[in-house]
């Protein structure tokens, strides 16, 4: 009877959890709603509208159609260089753009932000699932809160267009992976396949999903004949499926699918960008980082608590390794280094963030803004944080724990509120209090527009004639202005023609404006954006 009564309440408890993670994510999604047109615009956005408009564009001439004419044509080498990317997320935009005759760049680059947080919003709901497979549900929340509760990562979700992207399609493909490991069933082979497929058809180094899934299937078959033979076929469909969704869903590789993907591996393993970069007060060349630039980057950006938690978690698994490794009797050699499911899950994971590093660091990989390039691993670090976390539940009470853990996410949440929507600009304490003097602030240039618009909007003259003094491409930022509002402005080489001065402090070769005494005597200080005591842009106006 007790037995019975436990199961209803544990049963109710679920349901609870299960009923505050659907309104977690409604209200995620309501918040993106109401936020998704406060964002600026990256560099790099207007590049990926191009990318799929060269796609879209080979579609026509290889199936000969008449539909959607008057595409934007560019350089042959903008052409060339953008065949190489995936257009998964890229085409679908660009389609949308035409189908629906969307002719204002305001519109178009709104629609793109939606779509990159929505995307991001189904991954969490995979990542709730992954971790679910994994641990009770209460921490399965926890994790999305971990995730969503972000500040950098909840930012970019509505503008990174490559990052982000590939962030939420790692989570989705990792989880059907996992699916297929623990039960190796011919649909679980097809949903694996065919999202592994989209993930590389994105980023070319989401092969390392299908190298994971082949390596921990023939660990599951070492002196273990009958699941060779019980599995076999299902492997070969696999790869028969992947390299067949692979080739259909990357236009690129039509022509000569092996010669085409073996180029564009190599030109990412070492990709030829030779901008400098901002690290501990010194511009370097991104061909030269030390090689601690990515781990720098991931322990200055990452919320404390998450960090803590991830490296005891990181502790767990390997002792939990190595407990397995000295335990050398005949009936444990014939098994794997993992005793179930949960153990073989906790070292995929912990193998895919650990070795992406290492591989980084040892080909000497090029990097640039921040780890970017790495969010894709993020979410191993936020589920080894919370098999810490899991630990810590099972030595203490669960509400005690609760009460831990609470401040800190309200912290965040206040943060994020706080400096809206400036969040991609979040440093936690190990950054020190010197960080605009060793790293780079706002590199993509989004709150560009919050200037721009800020002059606009109290400057009612016709013409407004703008100064950058910065690397930053400012004349991205009136994509995202109301067309009325971009017509008015006029873009000056000449300092002296200039009625306004703006930067966003990304200077490499030129003296900051702080120390420049003659513009400091041509132009008075007018408008500063802050995160915390960051200035990441400032307006000067003529005297």
């Amino acid at each position: 009877m007790k037995r019975s009564l436990d199961n209803i309440l544990l049963k109710k408890n679920l349901n609870h959890i299960d009923l505050t993670f659907l309104i977690t994510i409604i209200s995620f999604l309501f918040i993106g709603i109401m936020i998704y047109d406060d964002y600026g615009i990256s560099w790099d956005e207007y590049w990926h509208r191009i990318n799929g408009f060269v796609s879209l564009n080979l579609l026509r001439e290889i199936f000969s159609l008449d539909i959607y004419p008057d595409l934007e044509h560019v350089s042959e080498f903008r052409i060339k260089d953008s065949k190489k990317y995936g257009v998964i997320f890229d085409l679908p935009m660009s389609f949308i753009e035409k189908k629906f005759l969307i002719d204002d760049f305001r519109q178009i680059f709104l629609i793109r932000h939606f779509f990159n947080f929505f995307t991001f919003l189904i991954s969490s709901i995979f990542f709730y699932k992954l971790l679910n497979k994994r641990f009770p549900k209460i921490f399965s929340l926890i994790g999305v809160l971990f995730l969503i509760l972000s500040p950098r990562i909840f930012a970019e979700s509505f503008y990174n267009m490559k990052d982000l992207i590939f962030l939420s399609f790692f989570i989705i493909s990792l989880y059907f992976a996992i699916n297929f490991l623990t039960l190796m069933s011919y649909k679980n082979a097809l949903f694996s396949s065919f999202t592994c497929s989209l993930l590389i058809g994105i980023k070319i180094i989401g092969i390392i999903v299908p190298f994971i899934v082949l390596i921990f299937f023939v660990l599951k078959t070492l002196d273990n004949k009958i699941f060779f033979k019980a599995h076999t076929f299902k492997i070969i469909f696999y790869l028969f499926l992947l390299i067949s969704f692979t080739i259909i869903v990357w236009p690129y590789l039509w022509n000569d699918p092996i010669n085409n993907f073996v180029s564009t591996l190599k030109s990412f393993s070492s990709y030829p960008w030779r901008g400098s970069i901002f690290y501990f007060g010194k511009y370097l060349s991104a061909l030269n980082l030390p090689w601690h630039y990515p781990l720098v980057w991931i322990l200055i950006t990452t919320p404390v608590l998450y960090l803590i938690l991830f490296f005891l978690g990181s502790v767990l698994i390997l002792k939990t390794i190595w407990l397995r490794f000295l335990d050398l009797s005949p009936q444990k050699l014939k098994k794997n280094i993992w005793m179930n499911d949960n153990e073989m899950i906790d070292i995929i994971v912990l193998l895919i963030f650990y070795f992406t590093l290492f591989l980084v660091i040892e080909i000497d990989a090029t990097l640039y803004n921040g780890w970017r390039h790495l969010y894709f691993i993020y979410p191993c670090l936020i589920f080894i944080s919370i098999r810490g976390l899991n630990f810590i539940s099972n030595n203490f009470r669960t509400k005690n724990l609760i009460i831990i853990i609470l401040p800190f996410l309200l912290y965040t949440c206040f943060w994020m509120a706080k400096n809206h929507p400036f969040q991609f600009v979040y440093f936690n304490k190990l950054a020190g209090n010197s960080i605009a003097e060793n790293f780079e602030l706002d590199y993509w240039g989004v709150s560009n527009k919050n200037s721009l618009t800020y002059i606009a909007e109290n400057d009612k003259r016709q013409k407004l004639k703008i100064y950058v003094f910065s690397e930053s491409p400012y004349h991205f930022s009136l994509l995202m202005m109301k067309r009325n509002e971009r017509q008015r402005f006029e873009f000056v080489n000449n300092i002296d023609d200039a009625n306004y001065l703006v930067t966003n402090h990304y200077y490499q070769k030129d003296v900051p404006i702080e120390q420049n005494k003659k513009l400091l005597k041509k132009f008075n200080l007018y408008k500063e954006y802050k995160v915390d005591d960051l200035i990441i842009n400032s307006i000067y106006k003529i005297n």
